[in-house]
């Protein structure tokens, strides 16, 4: 039994651990290593180096390594020998990067043109092609920043220098300024835009300045007394000012490109992009004559967007006749799958030919998706089984866990670095392909990791086994949400799978966050509706409350939308607002047709999705079977739907 004063010692000593913020260790190695990777940050070399030359074979020693030698990047050979030694290691890669930014700071550019790699990495790229100017391949340097150009984001700092080398040689014109002003207007990246005028000559930036003008006020379209068709750049600002306004206003859009195209000069290319865009437009805004626009679309213009829309917008007027002759338009390979063999079925139901419909109804019900489930409800099958996958030998597991790529990945967990784990979860899968890949994504079920697991079978194209993907995690949780919201779990499950596939720390890049990808505006409206001070964005990350405020955010859609769940997914995924103007205007309209006609391509997967998934979670929670088309009541109209014209616009006509 330890003395008091030995009790003493140890709780002051834990006491010190706990302050410098280390984790309780689980053995002598982890405690090593949280000790030199502090002794790292401090800068203490020595009681690092001490405590490193015991853990050559601990799994993290790589990141340690990797810590000591990024403040050391001068240390040329080491570094060398590292990336050569692990360089199948995320240290190396992270490494890499940081040696060749201290290179080009040195102006080393020999050695950063002989150790550079292509990850991706712009900034990286834009410094490898100065360095090739450097070194007097000025040819190959400015080839990679013509290349480079082209793009409407604003580019790393590195890109900034490369583009002033290539700007000072004759290769580069005034129309390569043009070229990215529009981009950047296209997507919305003013200050690129500006940059680009400011380098533009003087007499040209009063173009430019027009430029601008039509694209905050893209209807000046349709004002004959500010065009001038003789102006070099009349055309392109003309088409973009018709590309803007196909987005509130197609049919008006559509008829004054019919109607003034001819008077501008518009290369051909360009002619047929906003060919494409108004006729694309049309049919998303389930405008009447959307059909005859899509159908003179060349066939050298044509895509699987254009053909299917040609479908769609058929289907938007119930013109069963005119969808069946879209889907023979589609390719051989397209008109195979079950989205379009259900609407070969629904087609030829309409139309009487019962034979041809159950044969295609039967073919579509093979699969498990919403097109597959819609169709086994036509004719009454039972939903497709997920076979029985014959479990792993547990001795695969073992042996790809104990791997040092796994390994790590296990020692990160063990210290709770979740986001060290995944990062190092995603380099480990990186040279495995097919049944390495389900091993994978097994093991990260083992440990439950259940986003990791879905995300990697996914990668291994396997399918097939149902619990890993559709997962149960935070069960009290959601049980609890549910039913503090009265929420059936199966909506709360099925919109987490889809949302955030049960990764808890994950953060869109418009700010949504946690579990169901709320939100803070979300967030805050939810904390008034239940009485609650706002959260903070820590708090809306924590399950419990995300899941509870996401239940309460569907119920108020649910309450809004009459109960139809997927008009009340598709306002989760696109807002409210926008959901009321797609609503049907007149009349009553077939859910399913209304789910394949939604404008927005990620919506429309998505509200599929998640009702497939609503399915799959009555089976894992045991729920008696309600069938898809219980999910599925016509989507009534709503007052705010948005009015379709059968006439010509008027639009003036020019002289």
């Amino acid at each position: 039994m330890p003395k008091p004063l030995s009790r003493l010692r140890l709780t002051l000593c834990l006491c010190l651990l706990s302050a410098a913020g280390f984790a309780a260790p689980a053995g002598p190695p982890r405690q090593d290593f949280l000790r030199a990777e502090q002794a790292l940050k401090e800068g203490r070399a020595a009681d690092a180096e001490s405590l490193m030359a015991g853990l050559a074979d601990y799994p993290l020693y790589p990141h340690l390594l990797y810590q000591k030698l990024a403040k050391d990047l001068d240390n040329t050979r080491a570094v060398e020998d590292f990336l050569a030694r692990y360089s199948e290691t995320r240290q190396a890669r992270l490494l890499r990067q940081r040696w060749l930014e201290r290179l080009a700071e040195q102006g080393a550019w020999a050695d950063y043109a002989r150790h550079y790699q292509d990850v991706g990495n712009t900034n990286l790229q834009c410094g490898y092609y100065v360095g090739l100017a450097s070194l007097g391949r000025r040819e190959e340097a400015f080839a990679g920043a013509e290349k480079l150009w082209p793009t409407g984001n604003s580019l790393p700092a590195y890109c900034d220098r490369l583009f002033g080398l290539w700007q000072a040689s004759p290769g580069f014109t005034p129309e390569h300024l043009w070229q990215r002003y529009a981009l950047a207007l296209r997507k919305g990246n003013g200050d690129l835009a500006g940059q680009m005028r400011g380098l533009l000559p003087p007499p040209l930036r009063p173009q430019a300045e027009f430029w601008r003008k039509v694209h905050d006020t893209p209807r000046l379209a349709l004002d004959c007394s500010v065009w001038n068709p003789q102006e070099p750049l009349a055309g392109r600002i003309f088409a973009h000012a018709i590309d803007r306004l196909a987005d509130d206003d197609a049919a008006t859009a559509q008829t004054a490109w019919a109607l003034h195209q001819h008077r501008f000069a518009i290369l051909p290319e360009e002619a047929a992009r906003i060919d494409r865009r108004t006729a694309l437009a049309l049919a998303a805004q389930r405008q009447p004559q959307a059909d005859a626009y899509l159908l003179e679309i060349p066939k050298e213009s044509l895509d699987a967007n254009i053909r299917a829309w040609r479908v769609r917008a058929a289907l938007a007027r119930e013109d069963w006749p005119g969808a069946l002759t879209a889907i023979a338009l589609l390719e051989p390979e397209e008109q195979a799958q079950a989205q379009w063999r259900y609407w070969r079925a629904r087609g030829l139901e309409a139309l009487g030919e019962r034979q041809g419909a159950q044969e295609n109804y039967q073919l579509a019900a093979q699969e498990r998706d919403f097109f597959g489930l819609n169709a086994a409800d036509h004719i009454n099958a039972d939903y497709p089984s997920s076979p029985q996958t014959p479990p792993l030998a547990e001795a695969e597991l073992d042996r790809l866990a104990s791997g040092p790529a796994f390994a790590a990945v296990a020692e990160w967990r063990a210290l709770n670095r979740e986001g060290e784990a995944r990062s190092e979860w995603f380099q480990a899968i990186k040279p495995l392909s097919g049944h390495e890949l389900v091993v994978a994504a097994k093991l990260a079920q083992r440990w439950g990791m259940d986003n990791l697991a879905i995300t990697t079978a996914a990668k291994a194209d396997y399918w097939d086994d149902f619990a890993l993907r559709f997962p149960l995690a935070y069960a009290g949780e959601v049980a609890q949400a549910a039913q503090s919201q009265q929420v059936d779990p199966v909506l709360i499950y099925a919109l987490v799978r889809r949302e955030s596939a049960f990764d808890a720390n994950v953060g869109s890049p418009v700010g949504a966050r946690g579990l169901m990808q709320l939100m803070p505006a979300t967030g805050e409206w939810v904390a008034r509706r239940l009485g609650e001070a706002p959260p903070s964005a820590g708090a809306l990350l924590e399950p419990a409350r995300n899941l509870r405020y996401g239940a309460a955010y569907l119920q108020g859609l649910l309450e809004r939308f009459d109960q139809q769940f997927a008009v009340a997914a598709a306002a989760y995924n696109a807002g409210p607002n926008r959901v009321e103007r797609w609503l049907p205007q007149e009349r009553a309209m077939p859910a399913d047709l209304w789910v394949e006609t939604i404008p927005f391509s990620e919506t429309r997967q998505y509200v599929a999705a998640v009702l497939a998934h609503a399915v799959a979670y009555q089976v894992r929670l045991g729920q008696d079977l309600r069938r898809i088309g219980r999910f599925l009541p016509d989507v009534r109209p709503g007052s705010k739907a948005e009015v379709k014209t059968d006439r010509p616009v008027a639009v003036p006509f020019c002289e």
